[in-house]
């Protein structure tokens, strides 16, 4: 959890760099607060030094809500950099994991004009036009979370998270030397890149037998399908002892 939130941290202190060196003079700009929408002003300072100093404003959008146990971790951290800052920042995530909500979400952030961009890229297919018209458009963008394989070719400035596929790669070597043989990966997320490149580097780590098995995104929870899935997964192969979960939830 401290992971998460110091991750986002450093992309929005990362933004705020990247603002005040490309941006020296503009207005003051206020944004209403939306569905999925949550905006947080630091104190800019008691302004007593006589410096001058316009207020900034900084956009995250995510495809993880921050109603979520994962994403409000990430939503904090928003929060605190925020505040360290003296800045405003508007964390935005689509109501479920859908890649078209999120691009719009995107160019509606684009639109606003603002200060700093922060994204997560879990489809760069899906993404990339939006995320390549805001840098177009002259506005600072950073990724975090996912899209550590992407980001560079997008012209993205740069990614605050992990590697993904050796994320999974050291999971699976330490169950490997745990003497497991046979395991499952959950993904809760499919059409995730970064979740699948988890599991495939957790195959590679393991050296033995993986099975993915999807998370039903109608289930919010993702238990019941998990569940189920795991139980007969189980029972038909009782060596399958072991699971790698991408999830947040236990």
């Amino acid at each position: 959890m401290k992971r998460s939130i110091w991750i986002t941290l450093l992309a929005v202190l990362a933004l705020v760099m990247a603002a005040c060196t490309s941006v020296d003079d503009a207005s003051p700009t206020t944004a209403g607060g939306d569905v999925g929408t949550e905006t947080t002003q630091g104190d800019g300072g008691d302004g007593d030094d006589g410096v001058a100093q316009r207020d900034f404003r900084f956009i995250v959008v995510s495809h993880g809500q921050s109603s979520d146990p994962f994403w409000s971790v990430a939503a904090n951290g928003a929060n605190a950099a925020a505040a360290d800052m003296g800045v405003t920042v508007e964390y935005q995530a689509p109501g479920t994991f859908d890649m078209a909500a999120m691009s719009q979400l995107i160019d509606t952030a684009v639109a606003s004009q603002p200060d700093g961009l922060v994204v997560t890229i879990p489809d760069a297919d899906a993404l990339g036009g939006a995320i390549e018209d805001a840098i177009a458009a002259g506005i600072p963008v950073i990724s975090m979370n996912s899209g550590s394989d992407v980001f560079a070719d997008l012209g993205v400035l740069v990614h605050v998270g992990q590697t993904e596929f050796e994320a999974g790669l050291i999971a699976g070597q330490e169950m490997a030397k745990a003497g497991v043989t046979n395991a499952l990966c959950i993904n809760q997320e499919v059409g995730n890149a970064a979740l699948d490149l988890r599991c495939e580097g957790f195959a590679d780590g393991l050296g033995g037998t993986v099975n993915v098995i999807p998370v039903d995104l109608a289930d919010p929870s993702g238990r019941r399908g998990t569940s189920g899935e795991c139980r007969r997964e189980r029972h038909s192969d009782p060596r399958s002892h072991r699971r790698c979960t991408d999830a947040p939830r236990p």
